[in-house]
Order: structure tokens, then C-alpha cells, then sequence
């Protein structure tokens, strides 16, 4: 009995003292805000509302730059998962891509590889339509498919979107570049026009 009042006693004693070293006279002694800081690391903090992830689907034409009728052409359809980080600027995203590709040289045989792309994207402010929101953004990538012939492509995309309920974007999607093709005498550009889809990040 009298070791349960013991234990008891100890107890209340360990509680209130933890008390009056978090807060004393009912004023903050700031310890409180000092547990807070250890129960929370910023540097652990994952904002989810600053990502979209997304999947992109656009067919695109090569073509050698050059005065001869005997050019170098290629086709490719290149999906890809896409994920978007917003920047400290306001509707500036960071944007990385990373997928499979598939194409035909003119001429020559199929080709699959990887692609590779990363970049920029800026949203301009939408505008509402009943349900849903119109949008248009324009981006800058790096890009790259590693196939049996490496193409390396600098490309401007142009985007027409439609946010829905402010948690999805579908994206119609227009671009043209300067692509460098490891095997061609002359670079290239590209033409392309593909479609998308995206969850989270709209800010």
C-alpha cells in the first residue's frame, strides 16, 4: 500500500515539475515552443499542395535542316510520368520527365529508348468556366531520347489546359525545338502535339 502511494506521489511530482518548466505563473517560459521545434523538423516537411505529378503523351517529327532533298527524318511517340515543383515565384514551376520512347527513322528501323527531360513551366493566371478553369502555360525543357541513334532537344511547349474541381489539369499540348541528332550532318527541328494529364500543385 504504502509503495502505491509512492509511486503515486512520484508520479504527480514528475508532472507538475514538467509543468512549471514548460510554463510558470501561467506565462510562456519558452520551453514550450522549444518542444514544438523538436516535434516538427522543417527540414522534414513535405507540402504536397507544391507538387503535380502527371503523365504526357506526345508524338513528335524530327527533321534535318538542310538544302538538299536528301534529309534525315524521324517520328516518335514518347510518354513519359511528369512531376512539377513550385518554385519560391509564384505560379514558376521546376519540371523533370521521365519515360520510354518509340520511333521510326526514315528509311531505317525502329528504334525504342528512354526520355529524359528537365525545365521550366509558368502558369499564367486561369480563368473561370462554370465548373472548371481554362489556363495557359508555357514551358522550357532539356530533353533527351537514348535510342540507338541519342537525339538531344531543346524544346518550347505551349499548353492549353483545363483545371478541374482544383485538383486535376488536363493539357493539350504544342511544341517545336532545335534537336541534335549524334548521327546526322546537320542539326534538326522538331515539331510536336501531344496530350496530359496532371493531379495537385495548382497554385
Amino acid at each position: 500500500m504504502k509503495l502505491n502511494v509512492l509511486v503515486l506521489l512520484f508520479t504527480i511530482g514528475i508532472a507538475a515539475q514538467a509543468q512549471t518548466v514548460v510554463r510558470k505563473d501561467g506565462a510562456s517560459t519558452g520551453a514550450d515552443s522549444q518542444v514544438n521545434d523538436l516535434s516538427i523538423s522543417n527540414g522534414l516537411y513535405l507540402g504536397l499542395d507544391d507538387w503535380r505529378f502527371g503523365v504526357q503523351v506526345p508524338v513528335l517529327a524530327v527533321q534535318e535542316v538542310t538544302e538538299s532533298y536528301n534529309y534525315e527524318m524521324f517520328v516518335a511517340l514518347a510518354p513519359h510520368l511528369t512531376i512539377e515543383r513550385l518554385s519560391s515565384i509564384p505560379a514558376f514551376k521546376w519540371k523533370g520527365a521521365l519515360g520510354l520512347s518509340r520511333g521510326e527513322a526514315l528509311g531505317g528501323l525502329s528504334q525504342n529508348g528512354a526520355f529524359l527531360a528537365g525545365g521550366v513551366r509558368l502558369d499564367f493566371v486561369p480563368v473561370n468556366f462554370f465548373f472548371y478553369e481554362q489556363s495557359r502555360s508555357i514551358e522550357l525543357m532539356a530533353e533527351t531520347i537514348l535510342d540507338a541513334d541519342p537525339k538531344y532537344m531543346l524544346t518550347l511547349n505551349v499548353y492549353q489546359s483545363v483545371l478541374l474541381f482544383e485538383v486535376t489539369t488536363l493539357d493539350l499540348v504544342f511544341g517545336a525545338g532545335y534537336v541534335n541528332v549524334r548521327s546526322w550532318e546537320e542539326p534538326g527541328i522538331q515539331l510536336r502535339l501531344g496530350v496530359g494529364i496532371g493531379f495537385g500543385g495548382i497554385n
